[in-house]
């Protein structure tokens, strides 16, 4: 039995508003708006990438203190976001580009981010973000297919 229209029309509206919080994620990380930016997470909400926090206080020290030291500016380009619903649960993958500079050196990156979403309260928010780098290394390299260092926040 295909589903009604309300069914229909919620599906299109959980897509849409997943769609601006991973919009709003680049935007507000981006324009370094920490506050903003943490709450588009549960409270217990998990970012793993060159570091696993979780907690929006572990969050927001990561974010505001740890990121800026190792890129003073950056900037986040997502597509191709792929997007499973199931009630208020939603899992998915979305590509990114990511470019950097740090101590006056630009960085170009690609990877993606493995999302997993829930609704709170009628609105949705990462329960979970994770992302793979396929590469980073100095614009002048180009392409050299080496990921991120893990030490690079130590």
């Amino acid at each position: 039995m295909s589903p009604g229209i309300e069914q229909r029309i919620q599906r299109i509206e959980d897509e849409l508003a997943i769609g601006q919080l991973r919009a709003r994620y680049c935007h507000l990380l981006d324009d370094m708006e920490w506050e903003a930016f943490v709450g588009l997470f549960t409270e217990d909400g998990v970012f793993e990438g060159l570091n696993k926090v979780q907690g929006r206080d572990a969050l927001m020290a990561f974010f505001s203190q740890d990121v800026p030291r190792v890129a003073q500016r950056f900037w986040h380009f997502c597509t191709n976001g792929t997007i499973d619903i199931d009630g208020d649960i939603a899992t998915g993958r979305i590509s990114m580009e990511y470019i950097s500079v740090t101590d006056g050196v630009s960085y170009v990156s690609a990877g993606h981010y493995d999302d997993v979403c829930v609704r709170e309260a009628g609105q949705w928010k990462f329960k979970s973000r994770k992302i793979t780098f396929y590469f980073y290394s100095p614009l002048s390299e180009g392409y050299t297919g080496t990921r991120p260092a893990s030490s690079v926040f130590e």
